[in-house]
């Protein structure tokens, strides 16, 4: 894992912004980072992908805005960072089976890389990783459903909305088989996070050719 990591003053040089600013990424959620004692390093793939989202207009949209443009399929790939009120981010590591009990509970939207399987997007998902939204109250009780360890660098993404908020993330949720996929936009947004090239062109594709 260390050799996946970069220091915060080789991710500014990359990103083209102050070391300072990308411990502020770090700090805000926007980026997963790690701490060595007083030091910050951040995965590779993560500021790759940051790269990738340019032209980063405007302040971030609030939860509701942003959720109300996710339901509509209104979402600029371009400037994925306006849309981060979407949900808090968490990251956990926990067991197959654990994983598999949260993706297939009815209270969990799940997203990334199986939800874009599931809209018809092949792009191979991991195993050991999982991007999930969950309520803020579901996220409470987590510790009594499943053996769930935080890690800044874990696999598995729980996306956190606002209880106010959930209902406009399940009015748009689809079923598939036992698993409630999160909507459409909220797909794309989180695939852009990703480091791997398949994944942006997946998430474009799940834009243009919405149902």
């Amino acid at each position: 894992m260390a050799s996946d990591l970069l220091p915060l003053a080789d991710a500014s040089a990359l990103l083209g912004v102050s070391s300072e600013r990308v411990r502020q990424l770090v700090v805000a959620g926007d980026l997963p980072g790690v701490r060595f004692g007083n030091a910050w390093a951040v995965p590779r793939d993560a500021v790759v992908a940051r790269q990738q989202v340019s032209n980063r207009r405007g302040r971030p949209l609030s939860g509701r805005r942003a959720w109300e443009q996710i339901v509509a399929g209104d979402v600029d790939l371009s400037n994925v960072s306006r849309y981060r009120n979407r949900g808090e981010v968490h990251r956990y590591e926990m067991s197959a089976a654990d994983l598999e009990f949260m993706s297939r509970h009815d209270r969990v939207l799940v997203s990334g890389a199986v939800a874009a399987n599931g809209f018809g997007e092949l792009v191979q998902p991991d195993g050991s990783e999982a991007d999930l939204y969950v309520s803020v109250s579901l996220h409470d009780e987590l510790g009594s459903l499943v053996a769930a360890v935080p890690d800044q660098l874990g696999g598995v993404v729980l996306r956190v909305v606002a209880d106010e908020l959930w209902s406009f993330a399940e009015s748009a949720a689809a079923n598939d088989g036992g698993v409630r996929r999160a909507p459409r936009a909220a797909v794309a947004l989180d695939l852009m996070d990703s480091g791997a090239p398949r994944h942006w062109v997946a998430a474009e594709n799940l834009i243009a050719f919405r149902d």
